[in-house]
């Protein structure tokens, strides 16, 4: 709307009277004020202001959303509502009716069915896992010694270059090797066999990932511990390893790294969780098993150190290193194994995100890695 302000004034003013005759000196006459004029002013300055006002609150709105609308919420919900409303907003103009269609974007992504999510967002990232004994082994033709599953984290630079890197657990890529050695003698002549244990890595892991042809061939880079059949824990570390791309790398665009919550607090009890993975090789993608979590917070000195979720999502031989994500397809823990017995039903454990990130920090650092140098994880 364009006013013209200045005819607008012109025709408000008082019109100049005729002059008359003055023959004598009289009192000075106070011009008469048009209240007309005094109204419109007033109401200028007030619509100025107002749209001052809207500016401002304009130029702050994306802020003001993600906090006064997650401040709303149950303390388990801020973090996935805050990161909603804020990809919601991304790269976008702020405009007219934008909190509600904001509002509308974050609910339709909090209630997306995190089976959904998984299959469209997840599956694609994370790798299934084959472990042979040698170091020589022909993948075509030998047979695994062990399967599982594992995740991409990092995503090639511009150039792409650098190496990509996977998490899974420590044993899932190390195994208790048996060594037998016979000797001769004894009171009747006969030999004895001794049996001794050591800890080993696979000497050939490989991953495949949807929709792709590719073998891609994986190195240890770092690992963790747990309690073996025969052996005691080789460190103090969590039942994790890093591992690492050697040679072709896998896309970014087809498959992305997973994105990794910031903290334990963006879980909790009773939450719908989905656990992607390779359970027993069945299939040649990758299967989707969701469930809740049923507990958090559990430490399981056996399985390695650090801290467990527990959910009653189904976890099978294969499933270990996956990831367990929430609705936004944000991984939230790492499937680590189950309880097997008579009597115990739907108990699947996962280790922590604040176990896995404490871990990463450790797994960078020269002194702890097989690298023998410090390196730098791009996590998203």
């Amino acid at each position: 709307m364009n006013d013209d302000f200045d005819n607008f004034f012109d025709d408000q003013r008082p019109q100049q009277q005729p002059e008359t005759p003055i023959y004598h000196t009289p009192e000075p006459k106070r011009p008469k004020t048009n209240a007309a004029v005094v109204i419109s002013i007033v109401v200028s300055i007030v619509m100025c202001l107002v749209v001052l006002v809207n500016v401002l609150v304009l130029a702050t709105l994306k802020q003001t959303i993600a906090d006064e609308y997650a401040s709303s919420l149950q303390a388990s919900m801020k973090e996935q509502y805050s990161a909603a409303i804020g990809d919601a907003l991304k790269n976008s103009d702020i405009v007219d009716d934008v909190v509600e269609q904001a509002t509308k974007d974050a609910v339709t992504t909090l209630s997306s069915s995190v089976g959904v999510v998984a299959n469209e967002q997840v599956a694609p990232s994370v790798a299934r896992l084959y472990m042979y004994t040698s170091t020589t082994a022909n993948t075509a033709t030998d047979s695994y010694a062990g399967l599982a599953t594992g995740f991409l984290i990092t995503d090639t630079d511009s150039t792409g270059t650098t190496q990509r890197y996977i998490v899974t657990n420590a044993h899932c890529v190390r195994y208790e090797k048996a060594t037998s050695r016979s000797s001769s003698g004894g009171f009747w002549g006969f030999g004895q066999t001794t049996t001794t244990y050591s800890w080993a890595s696979y000497g050939t892991i490989v991953a495949m990932f949807e929709n792709d042809d590719s073998l891609y061939k994986l190195e240890i880079v770092a690992y963790g511990s747990y309690t073996g059949d025969h052996l005691k824990a080789e460190n103090d570390e969590p039942d994790l390893a890093l591992l690492r791309v050697v040679g072709t790398q896998p896309s970014n665009s087809a498959h992305p790294s997973l994105k990794i919550a910031q903290s334990d607090a963006a879980i909790y009890r009773g939450m719908e969780v989905a656990l992607v993975g390779n359970p027993q090789g069945v299939g040649e993608t990758n299967s989707i098993s969701v469930g809740t979590v049923s507990q958090t917070g559990i430490t399981i000195s056996s399985w390695g150190s650090g801290s467990f979720v527990m959910t009653d999502a189904a976890v099978n031989s294969g499933n270990s290193g996956g990831p367990m994500v929430n609705n936004l397809g944000t991984v939230v823990g790492v499937v680590e194994s189950k309880l097997v017995s008579d009597g115990i039903e739907n108990m699947g454990f996962a280790l922590s995100v604040d176990t896995l990130r404490d871990f990463l920090t450790w797994a960078t650092k020269s002194a702890n890695n097989q690298i023998g140098a410090n390196i730098t994880l791009s996590l998203k």
